[in-house]
């Protein structure tokens, strides 16, 4: 599917650093971009350094160095010209008005994102 970047409704941008998934404010860089692999009827979302975006066994989201199976995997869910973010355990990554990522059991407007084609 090739780079993107996703875009809070809080206008906090998903970004990779380190080995948390945090948000930048207003703007988007090299961390912000994401590559969209497609994996069956799933996803894999890579940053600018290799590792995936995954959520682990406590809900939590976090970078892992290679593919961790179905932690490492994605529904996005079209709504609209949105997308949400939903990993296995039917948990949807989140970006509140704080910028903090973490994931939710309930679709809402924190968990919908502008997919920016980069």
């Amino acid at each position: 599917m090739g780079n993107r970047a996703f875009k809070s409704h809080h206008g906090h941008y998903l970004s990779a650093e380190g080995d948390a998934v945090k948000t930048h404010h207003n703007h988007h860089d090299h961390h912000t971009h994401f590559f969209v692999e497609n994996h069956g009827d799933k996803v894999a979302l890579r940053t600018h350094c290799g590792k995936y975006v995954s959520i682990g066994d406590h809900k939590q989201v976090y970078l892992s160095s290679h593919l961790h199976g179905d932690h490492s995997l994605f529904h996005l869910e079209h709504h609209g010209n949105k997308v949400s973010i939903k990993g296995h355990h039917h948990h949807y990554i989140t970006a509140d008005h704080h910028g903090h990522v973490s994931t939710k059991e309930h679709h809402d407007h924190d968990t919908t994102f502008e997919q920016i084609v980069i």
